[in-house]
């Protein structure tokens, strides 16, 4: 009898995604730790090259996201989706931050089977997820609980919370597609 192991969606949706631009004949491998108490790491992923295997360490991180209600006036602007993540002390274990929401690519479908999610993944470093956690803060400067993106389609995403001035910060060179070469070149 074969041992089963379980791993949470999120991890596997990163890893999935990771895997579509880190391919096997590139000498690339993810791999997911056998324990879940393993502090700042839930996937691996790493690159051989001759005599060595290089590795780097990703904590996934993850948030559903939420579609709102359409506002009462006609000049305020809402995203389509908005995700809600807990701020979190960085492990210094994780060489890299995988922030993970999960939506409905078409939203006028009545039920939400399974096959029709997709996650939308931002890829920070460890000094840049610090930079960036150490700054989530309320309007009134003091540190946030939460922080938020918001998005209308998968290649465009805004801060929405956690930034004390509510610029809607563009946080689209941190997408999964555009962080390829930084991920290449971390070898």
């Amino acid at each position: 009898m074969d041992p089963i192991i379980s791993l949470p969606y999120t991890e596997y949706a990163v890893a999935s995604h990771l895997s579509k631009y880190f391919k096997t004949n590139e000498n690339y491998s993810l791999f997911a730790p056998l324990s879940r108490q393993e502090k700042g790491v839930d996937l691996l992923l790493s690159k051989r090259e001759e005599f060595k295997t290089k590795t780097i360490s990703i904590q996934v991180k993850a948030s559903r996201t939420y579609s709102p209600e359409p506002p009462k006036r006609e000049n305020t602007k809402r995203f389509s989706f908005y995700t809600w993540f807990n701020r979190f002390e960085v492990p210094k274990e994780a060489d890299l931050f995988a922030l993970i929401g999960i939506y409905p690519p078409i939203d006028n479908r009545t039920q939400k089977m399974k096959t029709w999610w997709d996650a939308v993944i931002l890829i920070l470093n460890y000094n840049e997820m610090s930079d960036f956690v150490n700054n989530v803060k309320t309007i009134q400067g003091k540190p946030d609980k939460m922080f938020g993106f918001g998005f209308d389609k998968p290649n465009q995403i805004f801060q929405t919370r956690g930034d004390s001035v509510r610029m809607n910060t563009d946080f689209s060179k941190y997408l999964l597609p555009n962080r390829i070469d930084f991920i290449k070149n971390m070898f």
